[in-house]
């Protein structure tokens, strides 16, 4: 599906089509498009700031901007000229003149090393995998999902499942949300994604790029998130990659903990048999580390190795009693089995995060028929998407809020949970109000089954491995990389998601593993990177503008599923944009980074 021809080079119109610069040899693909972005970001502009910071204009005229090397070249010329023309000796206001050209190189060196770029509307810029949002939606309003979803797969190569999980962080920075609803970027995005999955038997199995003399091996240890972008990306440039899971199924936390109401599992097993179908080969039940394959015989068959081993570790209660709770990774895990677990009548959830509301939503499905959620702080503090704790809220979970459990023990009919109630006192190094405990309040909730939902940690028995004993880590277990290319302390190295990051999302992973991608590309392939010609941002017609209705202030319902059907099943509660709504959605984009 690699249908969308936009390469960082050509002349796009809004529906996509490309038109060839003067001097190119035709429409290019995927692969040839990373390595323009690898040669830009690693020999033209490093190489052109350079030459500017010698002679102004030398940088801009090395990467073929004639003009705007002739620009900065005449600067000094001109400069100097006025001072000869105006010269009586010497005066302290020539040092004026001399900071002036030294500002011209300067600011010839910092257009040669970084402009000129596109103008990124807000919404591209929050995204953490940089999707070129507007331009999807424009595809879609002219009634081209398929280039839509191939454009948006040019940065995230699972679109169907980030589609459904995403926060949409993008859509808290919509311009159409300051007068008005913000756009549904997210629904959008899983529509196109639907849309070619509807047609997918059309399309045929993808076509496997190889280099010529011999692909650069990577092996990547872990199929989550980064995992598989960093595997998808290396394909898409023609590496030969293996990836390694301990688990007996991939994809790591999509697979293992995400709820199937809110990602169906044949979503995601649908978009692995697409990477395989890239020739990316997967290898589960094969952990690394103490007890698998070492890292050093990675190193040694591989060229590079990729660490994206997540954060698996449950954060654990604190208090007397917690040995009695239930680890949350261990109820979304197997209410993802053939057989359910039972977690009795009333279950209480402790914790504010997205991971506690599928918990709750998950123990009402599982046959509970009380769950009650404690949280220390009020929900303007939770960090659970708003959406998210509506449709728990809507399901039917009970909600005490500044109420935090400080013991758990054995009851009359099961357990009692020893809540205190808190009260907000002063911001903490969060930035949140700290809770602070209220004498003489402590209140007790019986309950069948305690699950802790406090995230997670980064712990992974391949940190033993003999080979990974000099890498640099931060005091919480997180792997210390360079953030332009996930590099390790290590040589060969490189790592990304929850093991560098931390617990965080989906996109920021996948975002990680694109990096790292290119990054070992660029520094282990055995391959010359092409001389390009230099482009960095596509060149669209003017908008015509957008007609403003009072109707283009509402955002598009999304259908979900009766409240009445979600307890009897697993069956996903979001139900999808038709064709028809998805294009009135994205009509309502303002297109606000193209000229008028």
């Amino acid at each position: 599906m690699e249908r969308y021809w936009d390469c960082s080079l050509c002349r796009i119109e809004p529906k996509g089509e490309a038109l060839r610069c003067r001097t190119c040899s035709g429409k290019l693909r995927g692969r040839e498009r990373l390595l323009h972005e690898i040669a830009l970001e690693r020999r033209v502009r490093p190489k052109g700031a350079w030459l500017s910071l010698v002679a102004a204009g030398a940088g801009q005229m090395y990467q073929r901007r004639w003009a705007t090397g002739v620009l900065f070249a005449a600067l000094l010329p001109l400069a100097i000229g006025l001072v000869l023309a105006v010269w009586n000796g010497f005066s302290y206001g020539h040092l004026f003149l001399v900071g002036a050209a030294g500002f011209v190189l300067a600011v010839a060196w910092a257009d040669a090393r970084w402009g000129p770029t596109t103008p990124h509307p807000p919404c591209q810029d929050a995204c953490p995998a940089r999707v070129p949002i507007p331009d999807y939606l424009q595809l879609i309003l002219d009634g081209d999902p398929d280039q839509g979803h191939a454009l948006a797969r040019t940065r995230l190569p699972l679109v169907g499942v980030i589609g459904r999980i995403c926060p949409h962080p993008c859509e808290t920075r919509c311009v159409r949300g300051i007068d008005g609803e913000p756009i549904a970027i997210n629904g959008c995005k899983r529509f196109m994604a639907d849309q070619v999955r509807a047609r997918r038997p059309e399309a045929g199995p993808a076509k496997v790029v190889h280099l010529d003399g011999g692909a650069l091996r990577v092996a990547v240890v872990g199929s989550g998130p980064a995992g598989l972008a960093c595997a998808y990306f290396l394909s898409v440039l023609g590496a030969s990659v293996t990836v390694y899971e301990a688990d007996e199924v991939l994809g790591g936390r999509l697979a293992t903990t995400i709820p199937d109401f809110r990602l169906p599992p044949y979503i995601l097993d649908e978009e692995l048999a697409e990477l395989r179908g890239r020739g990316i080969a997967f290898r589960t039940g094969a952990p690394v580390g103490p007890g698998g394959k070492a890292v050093a015989d990675l190193l040694r068959d591989h060229d590079g190795v990729f660490l994206a081993v997540g954060a698996a570790r449950s954060v654990e209660l604190t208090i007397p009693g917690a040995e009695l709770c239930t680890d949350f990774q261990e109820v979304l895990r197997a209410s993802k089995g053939r057989a359910a677990p039972r977690l009795g009548r009333r279950v209480v959830v402790v914790g504010g995060g997205n991971a506690a509301m599928d918990v709750c939503r998950t123990a009402l499905r599982l046959g509970a028929e009380e769950v009650h959620l404690l949280y220390r702080r009020t929900r303007d503090e939770m960090p659970a998407r708003p959406e998210e704790v509506d449709e728990a809220l809507r399901e039917g979970v009970r909600f005490h809020y500044l109420a935090d459990p400080v013991e758990v023990r054995p009851g009359s009919e099961g357990l009692e949970v020893e809540v205190r109630t808190m009260e907000l006192g002063p911001p903490d190094e969060s930035g949140r109000p700290r809770p602070v405990p209220v004498e003489g309040r402590n209140w007790v909730l019986a309950a069948d089954t305690v699950v802790p939902a406090l995230g997670q940690t980064v712990d992974s028995p391949v940190f033993s491995d003999p080979a990974l004993q000099g890498l640099r880590r931060q005091r919480d277990g997180r792997i210390r990389v360079d953030p332009r290319t996930q590099r390790t302390s290590l040589e060969r190295v490189y790592a990304g998601g929850d093991a560098v990051a931390g617990p965080s999302t989906a996109v920021e992973a996948m975002a990680q593993g694109r990096r790292a991608a290119l990054g070992m590309y660029a520094d282990l392939a055995r391959e010359a990177l092409p001389v390009l010609r230099l482009r960095d941002r596509r060149l669209r017609h003017p908008f015509p503008g957008h007609r403003e209705t009072p109707e283009a202030r509402i955002r598009e319902e999304m259908p979900k599923l009766a409240g009445r059907l979600r307890r009897e099943g697993f069956r996903e509660v979001e139900l999808g944009f038709n064709p028809a709504a998805a294009r009135r959605e994205a009509g309502r984009c303002l297109q606000c980074h193209r000229e008028l």
